[in-house]
């Protein structure tokens, strides 16, 4: 009984694993700070190659919504395009207007995770990019059931730094579309 209490007292001492995103990207005075994540297979092609897709957003995702689309829950087609994943989480303005980030992981033979984009809804209702061109996608852990990493920025050299962006964020990520 005693190692039973135990356990439930040193719980909230252990990491989160699963959903912990925080960090910033900022360019221009302009500053998106991420809280919320998730991260999907969005495609797998004929040779079987898998793409995976995360989305950092500055505001918690409506995770029972998702789960909601008929059409994410089958299998992945054979590219993003085709996909209705990613345009259902950028539609969710709840989430996303204060800012997104969306980063594809492609485990092929290049075996490449590349910033799509970093985007806003401005004040004005027009959808803004803030990416400097120099982010870079740092990938700790890559496994099924965990994604770990870090998107940072490097500097250019002038005059090439002068849409340089500044990003430090973390992500620990459990692979998903959420269920109903």
């Amino acid at each position: 009984m005693r190692a039973v209490a135990l356990s439930f007292l040193l719980l909230p001492m252990l990491p989160a694993y699963a959903g912990s995103v925080q960090g910033f990207c900022e360019r221009d005075g302009k500053r998106i700070t991420f809280t919320d994540g998730i991260a999907f297979v969005d495609a797998r092609d004929s040779d079987g190659v898998v793409t995976t897709t995360l989305y950092l957003t500055a505001k918690p995702l409506d995770r029972k919504a998702l789960a909601q689309c008929a059409e994410c829950a089958g299998a992945p087609g054979e590219n993003t395009f085709s996909s209705p994943r990613g345009d259902l989480v950028e539609a969710q303005r709840t989430a996303t207007a204060d800012g997104w980030m969306e980063i594809q992981h492609v485990a092929g033979e290049l075996d490449m995770a590349t910033i799509v984009n970093i985007m806003y809804l401005a004040k004005d209702g027009v959808l803004t990019g803030i990416d400097g061109g120099n982010g870079k996608v740092v990938l700790e852990t890559n496994t099924p059931t965990r994604i770990v990493g870090m998107v940072v920025s490097e500097a250019h050299e002038a005059p090439m730094n002068e849409t340089d962006m500044t990003c430090k964020v973390a992500f620990d990520l459990v692979p998903g579309w959420p269920k109903p």
